[in-house]
């Protein structure tokens, strides 16, 4: 069936879409199929561990593990007179301090988990949520495109496995019932929004430890790139429509970032501004020492006496890291929406709300006990 304007539906498969990105790809999804014509007769599926979209929202929820090729086969294909799914965004990841084995599980065994079923069910189109991160050793990045190579060695091992799940990804283009599967990576740097669960939330709780706001790492004169998480699933919908029609795009790589680079401590300073605090740092550590803690550092982390993503984070903060997404903006005609002006007050004010809430339970169920 084919809509008045010639489209024909799609059955859309959200991996991953309880989780932060996930989320925001849905509601964009359920927005585009309320208000446009066009979309009205698309089907919206999500794969997740639970159910936290409410009951009455206009989707079809499959739990199951990315993991296991039975649960993604029955969200994918799930038989008995439903449409097998069409396009496929495949947002599903640990953070980056989880363990590394359950990165290897999920972005590497559960990678190839998913593009089996694919190619199985006949899907059409996949988008996989890579990450910027797949590009850098620790080295400063400046204004880079996608042609620059994967790290050698990776920062961590988040970034590694994140690689290796891309690079299958991009390997399976082409494959698939007749050659019909098309996929395209989308590497985001720094998300950030309502829902994140380490950007915003990590500039908060330092905030409140006081010391990070008084102490700054480096002269701030070094670039990174962050993402409204809007603005990236705005550009995960351009994949999608694009991909299965462009032929340029087909088996690509893309940076998505707000297009705004700027300094670190510039950033988390917005962040600290959005809850009142306007202090300046009373100490800056000079570049060059920071340097030298950055060895000490990836020492100690190697041996086991600090956490793996410590060293990662802590050279993020006075190294250059920014992107060249002019490819993103010709092929797939992406562009961000929203600022880091209007993006920063809603991310701050749904962290403190979320805070609140569960501080609210956690009380709730204190007065129960008593």
């Amino acid at each position: 069936m084919a809509t008045q304007q010639g489209r024909a539906p799609e059955v859309y498969l959200v991996i991953g879409g309880e989780g932060f990105l996930g989320r925001s790809i849905v509601n964009a999804l359920v927005t585009r199929k309320k208000r446009q014509e066009q979309y009205s007769h698309d089907v919206i599926r999500v794969l997740d561990l639970r159910r936290n979209h409410p009951d009455d929202m206009d989707i079809e929820f499959y739990a199951g593990d990315i993991t296991r090729p039975e649960d993604v086969e029955a969200a994918l294909c799930p038989g008995q007179g439903q449409p097998a799914t069409t396009t496929v965004f495949h947002t599903a990841s640990p953070i980056m301090k989880a363990p590394p084995t359950l990165h290897y599980k999920v972005n590497v065994e559960g990678t190839r988990v998913v593009l089996e079923a694919c190619r199985k069910c006949g899907v059409h189109n996949l988008v996989y949520t890579s990450s910027a991160s797949v590009v850098y050793s620790g080295k400063p990045l400046e204004y880079v495109d996608e042609s620059v190579p994967y790290a050698d060695p990776f920062a961590d091992y988040y970034s590694e496995t994140k690689a290796i799940a891309e690079k299958m990804v991009l390997d399976t283009n082409g494959t698939g019932k007749e050659g019909s599967l098309r996929t395209v990576a989308l590497r985001p740097s720094g998300i950030f929004g309502p829902g994140d669960r380490q950007t915003t939330p990590g500039a908060l709780l330092a905030q409140r430890r006081n010391l990070p706001v008084l102490v700054q790492i480096g002269d701030n004169t070094a670039k990174f790139d962050f993402t409204y998480v809007d603005n990236l699933a705005d550009a995960h919908l351009l994949a999608a429509d694009k991909v299965s029609v462009d032929n340029r795009v087909a088996g690509q790589a893309f940076f998505i970032t707000n297009d705004q680079p700027i300094g670190m401590w510039s950033f988390m300073r917005m962040l600290w501004a959005a809850v009142g605090d306007t202090r300046g740092p009373k100490l800056v550590i000079p570049t060059w020492l920071a340097a030298i803690i950055l060895i000490v550092l990836k020492w100690l982390s190697a041996m086991g006496l600090v956490k793996h993503e410590v060293p990662f984070v802590f050279g993020m903060t006075f190294t250059n890291r920014y992107f060249n997404i002019t490819k993103a903006k010709e092929l797939l005609e992406y562009r961000p929406r929203i600022t880091y002006r209007e993006g920063v007050p809603l991310a701050v004010n749904a962290c403190l709300e979320r805070w609140a809430k569960e501080e609210a339970e956690v009380q709730a169920q204190q007065h129960k006990q008593d």
